[in-house]
């Protein structure tokens, strides 16, 4: 089996990014190896059609459904976020920048692990601020959302509507 077909193997097996040092031990290749393989698999789903790509989110990959394909998978799809965290990042995303501790007064303490799970997924990025963090969300968030947005109030009013259709 080729590099290249093991650690697509990985990565669709998975059902989640890995890191290059997680698709070496799924693969039993080294390091280096998987990590030239997922460069170039990455590289490589951008030259063909279809509905899959492999994205870097920071130093994570992920085979994923491209933005145009997500709502023909949509319906059969299991939910990747779970459904506690939604809040959370709906929250970030509507108010970003905003600061752990404004959202820790809104929605308490557990907001800390929320926080936490949410950086796993890539799906929020933070920035020290005085005391505390700046969060805001990510290119991965936008992408997973299908949201086309380049500035703050564009996301703001894409958000509001998606919550009054």
């Amino acid at each position: 089996m080729s590099e290249l077909m093991a650690v697509e193997a990985a990565l669709f097996s998975a059902g989640r990014a890995l890191d290059a040092t997680e698709a070496a031990e799924a693969t039993g290749l080294s390091r280096n190896k998987a990590l030239g393989a997922l460069e170039a698999l990455v590289e490589l789903y951008k030259t063909r059609e279809g509905a899959l790509e492999i994205v870097k989110l920071g130093h994570k990959y992920a085979l994923q459904l491209k933005p145009e394909a997500i709502e023909y998978g949509r319906r059969l799809a299991p939910q990747e976020i779970p459904a506690y965290l939604l809040r959370t990042l709906a929250l970030i995303a509507h108010e970003q920048p905003m600061l752990q501790t404004e959202l820790k007064f809104k929605l308490g303490d557990k907001v800390y692990e929320h926080v936490g799970e949410l950086l796993e997924l890539g799906m929020v990025q933070r920035e020290h601020k005085g005391r505390t963090f700046e969060l805001s969300v990510t290119a991965a968030f936008m992408e997973y959302f299908g949201i086309d947005a380049e500035s703050q109030s564009e996301m703001k009013a894409y958000l509001e509507q998606a919550l009054t259709s």
